[in-house]
């Protein structure tokens, strides 16, 4: 199978100098449907930080400057590319990328299926591919009330590598003082400071805890004023972006992840293999990542005021019962091998890729 592989336009990526999930799934889609044996080429703007890691993978690179959706000399560029190398499929990991495609197929008059991964909240962005792969089944469900048929949405999810001669984590009890973790863009939606809040509400039950967050972005100094003000100065910490994710889930003791808004939540999925016992919230990933007191906690979000209350109750949960906090870190690393493995979730998006080549001809 020739597969073309295309991200344009991801802004967040160049504003941080950081590789993002969306980044993230297309260097591993590249390198991964190599190794199942499928010839590649990824095409992503000039200069993307992440261009290098695709070369080092030893899969062809090509740079398109896709300075808008109606870029003439990009949509010539691309048809050149589509007419030298003949693919059978294209991914598009973006609006504009699937939208210059399209044009690029109409210059050199091939009916190739375009499939999307959209990692996004926008269920009308990529109506017009042929097949649009959410990664979640509740944007699936918006697709196909957009007008989608239901055999082109085929949710598929995140997923991470598995470092090399990964072992799994051995976690002790909790610390006396119990040590709280995050990861995410420091954003409103993530709710970090509803972590916060909680703590504040335990420390008045004579219940410590720290809390530290690895990650950036605007929400850093309301987040840090916040802690001075419940004077929480000593129980709050942000690391930035953590690389040492082994280290990193060593010393915490429950992961947190209360947004109001995630598509996935794909540091679940880091939690789930670090053996880490989760509180993640009922928004459109989590939801379909945990299951309430099976692998994780979950709570509601739909309560703003009531949300710090509810992290703090699931944290006394945890801690009361370690041993059930145990079994569902246990549950979770089962969970992550059956489903979210990269060799999984490779196996099952090369099956697509198959099926929307057979089903668009």
């Amino acid at each position: 199978m020739r597969v073309v592989n295309i991200l344009f336009n991801f802004k967040k990526s160049i504003n941080q100098k950081k590789i993002l999930g969306v980044e993230r799934c297309f260097i591993d889609y590249s390198k991964g449907l190599k190794d199942l044996g499928n010839e590649i080429i990824a095409i992503t703007k000039p200069n993307m930080i992440f261009s290098d890691e695709i070369r080092e993978n030893k899969v062809k690179c090509h740079e398109v400057k896709a300075v808008s959706i109606i870029d003439i000399f990009s949509i010539i560029h691309l048809a050149f590319i589509f007419r030298s190398f003949k693919p059978d499929v294209l991914i598009c990991h973006s609006g504009r990328a699937m939208t210059l495609s399209r044009y690029a197929l109409k210059i050199i008059f091939k009916k190739i299926p375009i499939v999307a991964i959209d990692h996004g909240i926008n269920p009308e962005k990529f109506v017009k591919a042929d097949f649009v792969l959410p990664v979640n089944s509740y944007f699936a469900e918006q697709y196909i009330k957009n007008g989608k048929p239901r055999d082109r949405v085929m949710p598929i999810p995140n997923m991470i590598k598995v470092p090399e001669n990964f072992k799994k984590l051995k976690k002790a009890k909790f610390r006396k003082k119990i040590r709280l973790g995050a990861l995410g863009r420091l954003y409103p939606e993530k709710n970090f400071d509803k972590v916060i809040l909680a703590i504040d509400l335990l420390r008045k039950k004579n219940i410590e805890c720290d809390f530290v967050i690895g990650g950036v972005g605007p929400e850093q100094k309301k987040l840090e004023n916040l802690a001075t003000s419940l004077n929480l100065d000593n129980n709050f910490r942000i690391l930035g972006w953590v690389e040492d994710k082994k280290k990193f889930f060593s010393d915490i003791d429950i992961f947190i992840l209360p947004s109001f808004a995630e598509t996935f939540g794909i540091v679940l999925l880091e939690a789930m293999l670090y053996s880490t016992p989760i509180i993640t919230s009922n928004t459109w990933g989590p939801s379909e990542i945990i299951q309430n007191n099976k692998n994780g906690i979950k709570i509601s979000k739909d309560n703003s005021a009531r949300v710090p209350q509810l992290i703090s109750n699931a944290i006394l949960k945890l801690n009361n019962d370690q041993k059930f906090a145990s079994n569902l870190a246990e549950n979770a690393y089962l969970d992550f091998w059956n489903k979210y493995s990269s060799k999984k979730v490779l196996e099952k998006l090369n099956n697509i890729l198959l099926k929307a080549i057979n089903n668009c001809y």
